[in-house]
């Protein structure tokens, strides 16, 4: 399996910490999408979006906060994701900060970016007063023309900026995403169970910053790709972690962000740690999906590990199941990340259960179900669709006091089989006849 990557144009917004990208980020996009602070950088890895202006696609992305002075556990990692998103990217927002100045590592930046070949424009951020922007046409000496001047907290001078960055892009640049019915897909699960290691494998490259420090990816990122003419949009989100274990505001939020990512999703895949087997977390984890009444995947990953320990599928399955009451029938499928092993078959099935999910019957076919099912409790009228995504019908019943929770069972099990719903939810009301 070889991903197609977007052919829209790219547009990387650079620069050294705390000066403004994420923000710039934000405002462009109209929300909050990367994590901002004040307390320092946040951004650890390669966040993109679409972004339509003046007519024209592109994506933009967001990256770390370039540090070539300070070293860290992760600074060569974020390091190497910065010079990867610039070596992709078409175009180049470098941003500056119009209150510090430019400061020794805006040179070190400005040299490092002088040696590639691509359009750079240099926008000076939190530029809100007539001092400051007289301050910024000391921004002329870095040799990268006219500098656009901005305030990315109040939205002065954005629009000038996206004006000069689409004049840069050719007509036919790039596509419009929206047009591929990409299948959106949450990868979600506590730290370490290996989402980010997943989501490099299926796109051949190192996209997310992997690391042994649990909690790396504190951002939800969207990836979109194509993988035999289907599109997806991959959410790589934040690790969920018991809130009992928060220990800072930037991991609340991006737990409120993982939670608002999968109900944003078509289908959820669920990453689990082989080895460790199903934890406390995970139980909850599974418990947020499927009050979401979303699909859901289990993939099981490192399994090439507790193949080793004499791990046998069947059993694990049989575990899981007995362990957990799976409302829709969920799919068990068993990888490994690091080994690159059935990848395939978690987006498989993510795009099948995306399908079932939007699917439509004719009132008639649900009619004839229905006149087929013995029922004695209650007199049962009719059933229409009311809804899909989740998929939800409405059975008009005489009395549906009278219905209990076996009963519901029973025929949103009858309807799962007869139409091909297995894995998806399914929503079953009783509605009392009005006699006339």
């Amino acid at each position: 399996m070889k991903p197609i990557k977007s052919n829209l144009h790219k547009v990387a917004i650079v620069g050294r910490p705390n000066v403004g990208k994420s923000t710039l980020f934000n405002r462009i996009l109209k929300k909050r999408k990367s994590i901002v602070e004040e307390f320092g950088p946040t951004t650890r890895d390669r966040i993109s979006a679409i972004v339509n202006w003046s007519g024209k696609d592109f994506e933009l992305i967001d990256t770390p906060g370039l540090d070539i002075e300070f070293k860290e556990n992760l600074s060569a990692l974020i390091e190497k994701q910065i010079m990867t998103a610039i070596k992709e990217a078409d175009q180049i927002v470098f941003v500056c900060d119009g209150i510090d100045g430019i400061l020794q590592m805006d040179h070190k930046i400005c040299s490092m970016l002088r040696k590639t070949d691509k359009k750079i424009i240099l926008a000076v951020n939190k530029v809100d007063n007539r001092g400051l922007a007289q301050k910024a046409q000391d921004f002329h000496s870095m040799g990268f023309g006219e500098p656009e001047l901005i305030s990315s907290l109040h939205g002065l001078g954005i629009a000038d900026l996206l004006d000069k960055v689409v004049s840069n892009i050719g007509e036919t640049a790039g596509r419009n995403t929206e047009d591929r019915h990409a299948v959106k897909l949450a990868v979600i699960g506590k730290p370490n169970a290996g989402k980010s290691s997943f989501v490099n494998a299926i796109l051949g490259e190192e996209r997310i910053t992997v690391s042994e420090i649990p909690g790396t990816t504190r951002d939800s990122i969207d990836i979109y790709f194509e993988k035999d003419r289907q599109a997806f949009i991959i959410i790589d989100t934040a690790g969920i972690r018991s809130k009992a274990k928060i220990k800072d505001a930037v991991t609340y939020f991006s737990i409120l962000r993982t939670e608002e990512s999968v109900k944003k999703s078509d289908v959820s895949l669920l990453i689990i740690d082989a080895p460790l087997g199903i934890t406390k977390e995970d139980h909850k984890i599974i418990d947020l999906v499927q009050k979401s009444l979303r699909p859901f995947i289990l993939v099981i990953n490192k399994w090439d590990l507790a193949e080793k320990n004499d791990f046998k599928k069947n059993a694990y399955e049989k575990v899981i199941r007995e362990s957990i009451r799976f409302i829709y029938n969920a799919p068990i499928v068993f990888i490994s990340a690091l080994r690159k092993h059935n990848l395939d078959e978690p987006l498989n099935l993510a795009y099948e259960l995306s399908e079932k999910s939007k699917k439509n019957f004719s009132t008639s076919h649900l009619n004839e179900i229905l006149r087929a099912i013995k029922f004695d409790s209650t007199r049962v009228y009719s059933i229409v669709q009311v809804r899909n995504s989740p998929i939800e019908f409405e059975i008009v019943v005489k009395n549906p006091e009278a219905i209990g929770n076996n009963d519901k069972g029973f025929f949103v099990n009858i309807f799962r089989k007869k139409l091909n719903l297995e894995g998806v939810p399914l929503i079953i009301r009783f509605k009392k006849k009005v006699f006339k």
